[in-house]
């Protein structure tokens, strides 16, 4: 959300919007927020909290948006683009609707961790609907091809300790509700900022999650 930095005024899109969380942080900055999603439940969720003061929810695949060409400043997506059957499609999509010089910014899965084993990338492909996974080099390839300029990308969780906490997280699926509930409050406060201090001052180039911000040429 930092890179992204929203404008009062301007026009974003939100692919894969699910329950709408990112767009109310993004409206409140003052920016028109346009979110889709193929889920419905999640739209409908989205709709009910969030579609207000210049923002909207649709229903439409990312290959072929409802969206004039050139009307966005900038597009968002969020751990989706791992999914994607056609990513290179969305991307050209991407492209139409962005005007000269806007954004695109995406998480996407990278697993390139080398903690990561191949059991667990094939535990994702089958659980979780994955795709695919992203490096840099591979990221930017797509972009350049698509008519985005890569300008900055940022790899995350990318130490033993930050696999060790994702690990744990997991685990809280098969807890006893109560434990699973202080383990994962855990994660959420005292478990980043330990994440934080351990990676200070470090520029993983391999992690869990990786970060991208490409300009439209």
């Amino acid at each position: 959300m930092r890179w992204l930095d929203a404008k009062p005024g301007e026009r974003i899109l939100d692919i894969g919007c699910g329950d709408g969380t990112y767009d109310y942080r993004i409206n409140r900055q003052g920016a028109q927020v346009v979110g889709f999603d193929i889920a419905r439940y999640k739209l409908r969720t989205a709709v009910k909290h969030h579609a207000r003061g210049g923002t909207i929810y649709l229903d439409a695949n990312a290959e072929k948006m409802p969206i004039r060409s050139r009307s966005c400043d900038a597009v968002v997506s969020f751990c989706v683009f791992e999914h994607l059957e056609n990513d290179s499609a969305v991307l050209t999509e991407v492209h139409r609707i962005l005007r000269d010089g806007g954004r695109l910014l995406l998480t996407l899965d990278s697993m390139s961790n080398p903690e990561v084993s191949n059991a667990h990338r094939d535990r994702l492909k089958v659980e979780h609907g994955v795709r695919q996974f992203y490096t840099v080099p591979e990221i930017s390839a797509k972009m350049t091809a698509g008519g985005f300029r890569l300008t900055r990308s940022r790899y995350l969780m990318g130490s033993p300790l930050d696999f060790k906490l994702i690990r744990l997280s997991y685990a809280t699926e098969t807890m006893n509700k109560v434990y699973a509930a202080l383990v994962r409050t855990f994660l959420v406060s005292a478990g980043r900022l330990v994440s934080m201090i351990a990676g200070r001052g470090k520029t993983p180039n391999t992690g869990w999650t990786l970060m991208v911000e490409g300009i439209r040429s």
